[in-house]
């Protein structure tokens, strides 16, 4: 995403925050969530495939609904003992808390696509 996904309009002038910003919140996020064991690209795309820590925003795609809403995708490797429903919940409550807690941006949507379990 191009375009910058916050803006907001301050008495004193305009804060602008980075789509770069807005995917290391959601990176960090995921990868605080027990079970996630790494961030990954989406089938097709051209790059390692298991993407470590320090590549944090691989893996994220955002998409600006309206000025001030924001849906997520996720592209995730699961660790072998993740429970998919109770990991889902929490990644996509954790995932919405902390970006508009940080930038009151609202979270419409954070979708998953675990693409690979990471066995070691």
């Amino acid at each position: 995403m191009n375009r910058a996904p916050g803006l907001r309009e301050q008495p004193l002038g305009k804060v602008r925050v980075a789509s770069e910003v807005v995917s290391t919140i959601a990176s960090l996020a995921a990868l605080e969530t027990p079970g996630v064991a790494a961030m990954c690209e989406p089938a097709g795309v051209s790059v390692p495939r298991l993407l470590r820590r320090q590549h944090g925003h691989r893996g994220v795609r955002l998409e600006m609904v309206g000025s001030a809403a924001i849906r997520v995708e996720l592209c995730i490797a699961i660790t072998p003992d993740a429970s998919l429903p109770k990991l889902s919940e929490q990644l996509q409550r954790r995932v919405g808390d902390d970006i508009h807690k940080m930038l009151g941006l609202e979270v419409i949507e954070v979708n998953l696509q675990v693409a690979e379990m990471d066995v070691g």
